[in-house]
């Protein structure tokens, strides 16, 4: 069953940790120029784990960034981005046409740009136009390198002041990620793995994920990219409180097919207490028609404790989704095949 995993994704998911250790030598070792004292707004361009690594540097600060912050994927700039505008242009690949399009734009627009990637045209973009940038290690997928993603962002924004609660010293959340992936190592780990669990019990089912606005926002989106990747099945990602006011209609679906559904909650129980009120009634709604509600809780302290153990719980839970449904967690044919088709078009 195992060698379904051809490039050994799951001691890529064991070393998560050594990217967050990573994360400050990377920031030091990149050419940064930004003038922080110009900066009145950041935009931050990238899709796919790119994208992802932005959304939850967004939700993660989202009471402590001390300016705006808009995350956007695709192949244009908001009409404000000019010299007090700071761009975060991201691209692991460094070959993401959207984001290098959208880079281009902010280049003319005269901001000031930081360009986060491996290589690539991003690369040459940052080098040509003697751009700031953070140079990442080669030879891995985006989706494999989250952590070399955020966390050296994390550590710019927070060395810089644009964070009002910056926690400098990560060794804690490292030694709490390292736990954690023990913990859902089978056949390492003796115990109960929750991961393993929760794939045999979203097998065949369509999962419905929701997490809660603002902190743990994007954990549904990360849930959802990851099962879709990884296991090659679909997935839907919803925020509470947003899906009180559209969705929780959709529960009333007058037909048998309902019930190929699950409902997955990802909680953390420190929220305010009209959210938790909001879940309470929305799980109550959904089990009415019959539908499996598997809830899930956020493990450790810190804020990026419990973020993160609900990312890489995910990550786990969809890698043995994929060798459940016997597939390869790191093939992405249709990505590429759309790269391969889209390389034609001028």
């Amino acid at each position: 069953m195992y060698t379904l995993d051809k490039s050994d994704y799951k001691s890529i998911l064991l070393k998560f940790h050594l990217q967050i250790e990573q994360s400050p030598q990377l920031l030091e070792k990149a050419s940064i120029k930004i003038d922080v004292s110009k900066v009145k707004n950041i935009v931050y361009l990238g899709l796919g784990a790119s994208g992802l690594a932005g959304d939850l540097l967004h939700d993660v600060l989202f009471d402590c960034l001390r300016v705006p912050m808009n995350v956007i994927g695709g192949y244009f700039l908001p009409g404000y981005c000019t010299e007090n505008t700071l761009v975060i242009a991201s691209s692991y690949s460094g070959e993401t046409e959207e984001t290098v399009a959208a880079t281009k734009k902010a280049i003319e627009s005269d901001a000031q740009v930081l360009i986060v990637t491996s290589g690539g045209e991003m690369r040459r973009l940052a080098e040509e136009n003697n751009l700031s940038h953070i140079l990442l290690p080669e030879n891995f997928r985006s989706r494999h390198v989250l952590g070399l993603l955020f966390f050296p962002l994390y550590h710019f924004l927070g060395k810089n002041g644009f964070i009002s609660r910056y926690q400098e010293d990560l060794s804690d959340l490292v030694k709490f990620v390292k736990k954690f992936s023990a913990r859902n190592d089978y056949p390492t780990f003796s115990g109960n793995i929750l991961s393993r669990s929760l794939a045999y019990t979203i097998e065949n089912k369509i999962p419905v994920i929701y997490s809660t606005a603002p902190y743990l926002r994007s954990v549904s989106r990360s849930w959802k990219d990851e099962i879709e990747q990884k296991a090659k099945a679909l997935a839907i990602a919803g925020v509470i409180p947003e899906m009180n006011h559209n969705e929780i209609v959709g529960w009333d679906w007058n037909s048998d097919k309902i019930k190929n559904f699950i409902a997955i909650f990802l909680e953390n129980k420190d929220v305010d207490s009209r959210i938790l009120k909001r879940i309470e009634i929305s799980k109550e709604i959904i089990k009415k028609r019959g539908v499996e509600v598997v809830e899930v809780y956020a493990d450790g302290k810190s804020r990026l404790e419990k973020v993160f153990s609900l990312v890489l719980l995910g990550d786990w839970t969809s890698y043995y989704l994929a060798l459940l449904y016997k597939k390869d967690p790191t093939e992405i044919k249709n990505v590429d095949y759309i790269r391969q088709k889209m390389s034609g078009i001028e």
